[in-house]
């Protein structure tokens, strides 16, 4: 038996962007081929996005979103960088989808709000896996992402 501790980590030399959409070709959801990420309160995160899928060449649809319009969207996945964990907290439990991927460059503990916590360390990429977020989400995730999320502390 394998046992998991409730967050794991993960190291990239990638842009948050490149990581972002690495994480996701490895995701797959029940009502989708073509997943919308819904960026909150960060056009120029939205934009970025934008440019990194047209240059890796991924199928997906970017919406630059206000919080406050959050809980009427129809986002597959949700990318945070403004907001604290308990607001993430708060609005993935109001999003009418359960099948929904929640990312952040603003939740270092990763203890409660988003699914993948992503921060910098120096000249990399890194991030955590919250275990108790994902095992809410219906969003599938292959195992060998899961794998590569390794407690490196």
């Amino acid at each position: 038996m394998i046992s998991i501790s409730p967050f794991s980590h993960a190291i990239s030399s990638h842009s948050f962007y490149e990581l972002t959409l690495s994480i996701l070709s490895y995701s797959k959801w029940p009502n989708t081929t073509r997943p919308t990420i819904c960026v909150l309160d960060n056009n120029e995160a939205a934009s970025q996005f934008q440019v990194n899928i047209r240059q890796l060449a991924y199928d997906y649809q970017v919406q630059a979103i206000a919080t406050k319009d959050f809980t009427k969207t129809d986002c597959n996945v949700v990318y945070f960088s403004t907001t604290t964990p308990q607001q993430q907290q708060n609005l993935i439990q109001a999003h009418p989808s359960r099948s929904l991927l929640s990312l952040s460059t603003n939740n270092p503990a990763c203890e409660i709000g988003s699914i993948f916590c992503l921060y910098s360390r120096q000249t990399f990429s890194s991030f955590k896996v919250n275990l108790d977020a994902l095992s809410a989400s219906k969003v599938h995730i292959d195992p060998r992402v899961l794998l590569l999320a390794k407690n490196t502390e």
